[in-house]
């Protein structure tokens, strides 16, 4: 999927990598440092907060900034972790924008990895998904199996309660993500299926707040935690900031250096930690969840230390600074 991201290069980033220790602002760089910056990545992209306002329109200047990368040769791949949004509907997005023309291939969509991962170890049983309509349809699309449910069912009683966590189907794999619907009844269901050592756990996005609005509301992070608590085990995380997508993306192009890759985000805690804990470069934009304030309380070389910071992905472009 992401091959054409992630082409060898020929000379090593060692000299032209900043200090952790400061970033540097995009719009500050020389001509020549700017034009050094642009010869040593091809790039990772956040969506939400980075190219548009989270559920909302273009930022402005996203659009010439893309069009400027693709000008220049880069291969841009969009890792997201909205799965409120389907593939398709990212794709009608970028389509809104005169100019621009991103491929299925270039979305990573937390429903996506995790269902290239259960097609990679040839997994056909029954799955339990908390999850938001897109994702489970994705699922289904793929040809994966889900537990159904009785949305909106009160519990009025204990029969209720019994029947709503132990009057269902067995299953092979528990996924969640992003669920509006959630209830603890759905937890506890989970966590009764995750008490067989058999049953697959995986999370999709895993950001324990997510930016909506003009703040932040409680993600899905939370609750997979109260999940792994009470059963005891970890799950498999194939959406940032997860282990488990950062190797999949190393085991599919164990050819080409990390230090080629920009990874872009909005959020010091899920892109720029997940970005330098894989050896990326990394650069915050400040139009979603990251503030200049942010970055300038934390200390040296800590683990959210972005390599560059600009006010917004169209500093990169030179039609957009003008």
């Amino acid at each position: 999927m992401l091959r054409r991201l992630w082409q060898a290069a020929a000379w090593s980033l060692a000299s032209t990598k900043p200090n952790p220790c400061q970033p540097k602002n995009i719009k500050q760089l020389s001509a020549a440092e700017r034009e050094k910056f642009f010869d040593s990545f091809d790039v990772v992209c956040d969506c939400d907060g980075v190219v548009w306002y989270t559920l909302r329109d273009f930022i402005p200047g996203s659009a010439e900034a893309i069009s400027e990368l693709q000008r220049r040769g880069k291969q841009l791949t969009f890792v997201t972790n909205n799965s409120i949004s389907s593939v398709k509907q990212h794709l009608q997005k970028f389509a809104s924008q005169p100019g621009l023309s991103i491929d299925e291939e270039q979305i990573v969509h937390p429903a996506q990895t995790i269902c290239d991962h259960l097609k990679s170890i040839g997994f056909e049983g029954l799955i339990y998904c908390l999850a938001t309509p897109p994702f489970k349809q994705l699922l289904r699309d793929a040809g994966f199996n889900l537990a159904e449910e009785r949305e909106g069912f009160v519990i009025e009683s204990i029969a209720d309660l019994r029947d709503a966590i132990y009057g269902r189907q067995e299953v092979q794999a528990v996924v969640i993500d992003v669920d509006f619907n959630l209830s603890a009844t759905k937890l506890m269901r989970a966590h009764v299926q995750l008490q067989n050592p058999n049953c697959l756990f995986l999370a999709g996005a895993a950001d324990a707040m997510i930016p909506f609005g003009t703040g932040d509301i409680i993600g899905p992070g939370a609750f997979i935690d109260v999940v792994a608590k009470a059963s005891g085990r970890q799950p498999t995380v194939l959406g940032k900031p997860g282990e488990a997508l950062r190797q999949l993306l190393r085991d599919r192009h164990i050819d080409c250096p990390n230090s080629r890759v920009l990874f872009i985000g909005d959020s010091l805690a899920s892109d720029i930690a997940f970005a330098r804990a894989s050896g990326y470069q990394t650069l915050l934009v400040l139009t979603g969840g990251g503030s200049a304030e942010d970055v300038a309380s934390l200390p040296p070389d800590h683990a959210h230390l972005p390599d560059y910071v600009c006010d917004c992905l169209g500093d990169l472009s030179d039609k957009w600074r003008k």
